[in-house]
């Protein structure tokens, strides 16, 4: 875990941790665009979760190290295959906010890393 709190840090570090720790999670995408600077959002492509095809999406908020230099928030949106594909054509809404420009994908198999 990084020292002191820096957004894209944390951010891939958060990743690695998701990715090695829970095998369901194929990718992550980390979407900084317009989120709070102590805020880190990722939607998470997750193949054990069920379809909520009738339900707007809810990302779930972690708040961590409250209270402290390092407070921040890790807000988490898993989805299905599915639904990510939906997301991409825009036939399923992000929530209010949330925004793919300048996503960083997770394993970084695609896009170039996080700048330092």
């Amino acid at each position: 875990m990084p020292d002191n709190f820096n957004r894209d840090s944390w951010a891939s570090w958060y990743a690695e941790q998701h990715l090695n720790t829970d095998s369901a999670i194929e990718k992550i995408f980390y979407l900084p665009t317009n989120a709070d600077e102590r805020e880190i959002r990722f939607i998470e492509i997750n193949t054990l979760i069920g379809d909520r095809t009738e339900d707007s999406l809810e990302p779930i908020d972690f708040g961590i190290d409250m209270g402290t230099d390092n407070a921040h928030k890790l807000i988490v949106l898993d989805v299905t295959p599915d639904q990510w594909q939906q997301i991409q054509s825009a036939t399923l809404s992000l929530p209010d906010g949330w925004s793919l420009d300048e996503m960083i994908a997770f394993p970084n198999d695609q896009l170039e890393t996080l700048p330092q």
